[in-house]
């Protein structure tokens, strides 16, 4: 305690003799601290709560991209199980009824491969629609984050000639990444 107070004391004289004011020094560190303050509560933490919001949104939409490869494997393993069950049934038809029978299995595979391929077909487009659309909306949040974000900071410090500028080169890079 003692030695603490000592220290206290000491650097407070330290202050003084270089010609600072120890009130003076206290305030700063005051306003300092305040601002930090202020920054973060009205700057970083909703930066970062954005940054988390679009992280979530981009693992739903990788998990559901997972789903849809996953019910993709299964239409196929649907599809080839369909298949197979076509080809026996043809081959227990064949044997019994002959020519008929070989008429009934050609249609019956055909059907099949077509419902499995319009399966698999539509599974696939919905798959690439919803990626291309998840990405331009990545693309465009991310675009107003930074142009948000870079307006927030250098509003003050440029014309509204060279805002226009600066966000027009940013939305040209953001359009080429």
């Amino acid at each position: 305690m003692f030695l603490s107070r000592n220290l206290v004391f000491a650097a407070a004289g330290a202050i003084e003799r270089f010609g600072l004011n120890w009130h003076d020094v206290a305030l700063h560190l005051a306003s300092f601290t305040l601002m930090a303050v202020v920054l973060y509560f009205f700057g970083i933490k909703p930066l970062l709560a954005n940054l988390d919001a679009r992280n979530a949104r981009i693992e739903d939409g990788l998990r559901f991209s997972e789903e849809m490869k996953a019910r993709l494997a299964e239409a196929e393993k649907h599809y080839e199980e369909r298949l197979a069950e076509a080809a026996t049934e043809a081959a227990k038809i064949a044997s019994a009824a002959g020519s008929r029978a070989k008429a009934f299995e050609e249609k019956a595979l055909h059907e099949a491969r077509e419902r499995a391929a319009g399966v698999l077909q539509r599974a696939s487009e919905q798959l690439a629609h919803e990626r291309t659309q998840m990405f331009a909306e990545l693309r465009t949040e991310v675009a107003r984050l930074v142009v948000d974000t870079a307006g927030k900071v250098l509003a003050r410090e440029l014309s509204p000639a060279e805002r226009t500028r600066y966000n027009s080169v940013a939305a040209r890079e953001l359009e080429n990444t």
